[in-house]
């Protein structure tokens, strides 16, 4: 991140005023960050393995989670896929066209509360759905004569993250919830347990209410901390573009080729009969599954996203394009999982994790600690599924319950990524002119909201 965040355009502006590339400096690549946990993990289990066997677990830890890493890799590549398509685009500009817009406050709390239903629902339908959506309100504000301060917005539709972990695509919870032991890295096949029910992990009272709660209030929050003199606002037209005309417009980028140049090889890859039989195959798959009493898990998902992006792009080459495009979401898991899983299988093989787990039952608050915990590591672990393979084994070894600990470590996860939006705005468009310290000021307020409510609800349930 800091070695690409700079452009000839942004050399006259001020540090003050450049949102992602100034935030960008200041945090490595991911890649770089993972190398660095995997070398503080070679040495703190120097006391307890041999060189030898240090680095046969540096070099082939990662043999036993590739199947983790790959079903990572496509939860992020495989959700934006689905999202960024023309027909998820008509549904983002109808949503967007049903909202008011009257004033600032209708706008933040409008754009806040899509981010955190549809984020809730998936990660990629939160964040780019809110960030879009977001834009088209202050849009149509603006051209109503209504200033609204955009980065308030944009900070909006950023909330998503905090809630999207907990949800019904929470990554550590469809890992967890293969009884196989492909994608459950902690669960014993024979014996079946360390198994989440997906249900259970749902309907938490945790996050059960606090998604009531965070839905009522912290669009409510971030309305609040938005400058209400109209002088201080900055109004949407003075930044980046993030939508071209509509949002649908901007998220159909398929290129059609020209039909009097098709041979053998382009019809089939554009034809709309494939993709729609690929679709019922599928789905009858799925329904089969689920009325059998299937429970939803991490492969079933990528399963439903595959023949879902198929039908929704209608030609298998469209497709693929988009699957193609869609691998910037996963830059920062799909070569530091490697590393991640180094330091998994290095503190494993060294008994770290039980040590450390021991340590967290001792505090008497689990999961408060395992809350901090992973608001902290997930600074320096973007994904919150790795974090969970990383962090997940030392709650076990606590002999904490399993659903509520996963509920802390996912929203110490999601608090985390709100800390670095900047890297997930710069993935859909490089936002200039948005001062870093309000940035910061939001983030602050949120981060100091939301671990109260947490914390407390934590230790009621």
């Amino acid at each position: 991140m800091a070695t690409n965040t700079k452009t000839d355009d942004t050399n006259s502006q001020e540090s003050d005023d450049r949102f992602v590339p100034f935030l960008g400096q200041f945090f490595p690549e991911s890649l770089t960050l993972a190398a660095l946990l995997a070398v503080l993990a070679l040495v703190v289990t120097i006391p307890y393995l041999g060189v030898i066997e240090q680095l046969e677990q540096f070099s082939t830890g990662f043999f036993s989670l590739l199947t983790v890493q790959m079903s990572l890799i496509l939860f992020w590549v495989l959700s934006a896929t689905v999202v960024e398509s023309r027909w998820v685009g008509r549904m983002f500009d109808l949503v967007a066209s049903a909202l008011p817009a009257g004033n600032q406050r209708t706008v933040i709390y409008s754009t806040g509360v899509i981010a955190l239903l549809f984020g809730w629902v998936n990660w990629a339908l939160g964040l780019i759905g809110a960030v879009f959506i977001g834009y088209q309100l202050s849009s149509q504000a603006e051209a109503n004569g209504v200033r609204v301060h955009y980065p308030a917005v944009l900070t909006a539709g950023l909330l998503s993250l905090i809630v999207t972990n907990i949800g019904l695509t929470s990554p550590g919870a469809l890992l967890m919830a293969d009884s196989t032991g492909t994608t459950n890295f902690l669960v014993d096949p024979d014996v079946g347990n360390l198994v989440v029910d997906t249900s259970a992990f749902l309907l938490h009272p945790v996050n059960v209410v606090s998604l009531a709660l965070f839905v009522l209030t912290l669009p409510a929050l971030l309305a609040l901390l938005a400058p209400s003199e109209e002088n201080k606002r900055k109004s949407v037209s003075e930044f980046t573009a993030v939508v071209q005309g509509s949002i649908s417009d901007t998220l159909d980028t398929y290129s059609m080729p020209p039909k009097e140049e098709w041979v053998f090889a382009d019809k089939l890859e554009q034809s709309r009969t494939i993709a729609v039989v690929t679709f019922i195959l599928g789905a009858i798959s799925l329904g089969g599954y689920f009325l059998n009493g299937g429970e939803l898990t991490m492969l079933w998902l990528l399963f439903g996203l595959i023949i879902l992006g198929i039908f929704i792009h209608g030609r298998p080459m469209a497709f693929a394009e988009e699957v193609t495009d869609a691998t910037r979401w996963a830059n920062h898991i799909a070569l530091p999982f490697l590393l991640y899983a180094a330091v998994f299988s290095l503190l494993s093989t060294a008994g770290f994790y039980e040590t450390i787990g021991e340590v967290i039952a001792a505090t008497g608050i689990t999961q408060t600690v395992s809350y901090l915990v992973a608001l902290v590591l997930g600074l320096l672990i973007p994904s919150p599924g790795s974090l969970w393979v990383i962090q997940g084994p030392a709650i076990v070894g606590s002999g904490a319950e399993l659903i509520p600990s996963l509920v802390s470590v996912m929203y110490g996860a999601g608090v985390s990524n709100l800390w670095l939006g900047f890297l997930f705005v710069g993935t859909i468009a490089t936002i200039y002119g948005f001062s870093w310290r309000e940035y910061v000021r939001y983030a602050a307020a949120i981060t100091a909201y939301v671990s109260v409510v947490i914390i407390a609800l934590l230790v009621i349930f």
